[in-house]
């Protein structure tokens, strides 16, 4: 039984991140968390099958698994700890922190990508950077060496969708 439910979040990753759509699928979604509801041990698997596609060099595999681990990020102590355990690199792959590893093509896509990623970084620093030292230093890396600001203070650069922006250089 067990191996089927990892080999079940292995498909579920994959079609998930694979479909080519800017929104996950509800049901397929849905499966995935009940699946990880009931075993640390599949939190583990999920969160290594997120990293790996979020090393994959195509925007649109990294946008749904970014959206992925931001919905087990909400709802996962586990989770949350794995994550925050490698935070250096999720900020590279999701943001571009490091400027000389550029989001992967399509453009669009790793733009709406890095304002997500921004503006949910930023909300799970509001609701738990106290409980998770490293997901604190990381925020204020981003706001402090990076230059990105809080997106609900006045006269800061926001989208229409109320996505955080960078603030440009010059």
């Amino acid at each position: 039984m067990e191996a089927q439910q990892h080999e079940k979040l292995s498909q579920l990753i994959e079609d998930l991140t694979t479909s080519g759509q800017q929104v996950l699928n509800p049901e397929k979604l849905k499966e995935l968390k009940k699946i990880c509801k009931s075993s640390d041990d599949y939190i583990k698997q999920v969160y290594h099958l997120i990293m790996m596609q979020l090393n994959q060099e195509h925007a649109e595999i990294r946008l749904s698994a970014f959206q992925i681990a931001n919905e087990l990020f909400l709802r996962s102590h586990q989770f949350r700890i794995l994550l925050i355990s490698n935070f250096q690199e999720f900020l590279e792959l999701t943001v571009e922190s490091d400027f000389e590893q550029p989001l992967p093509p399509p453009k669009e896509i790793a733009q709406k990508l890095k304002e997500m990623a921004i503006k949910s970084i930023e909300q799970w620093h509001e609701k738990y950077g106290e409980a998770y030292k490293k997901l604190s230093l990381g925020y204020h890396f981003l706001k402090q060496v990076k230059k990105w600001k809080q997106s609900r203070v006045p006269g800061n650069r926001v989208n229409p969708n109320n996505f955080l922006l960078p603030t440009p250089f010059w």
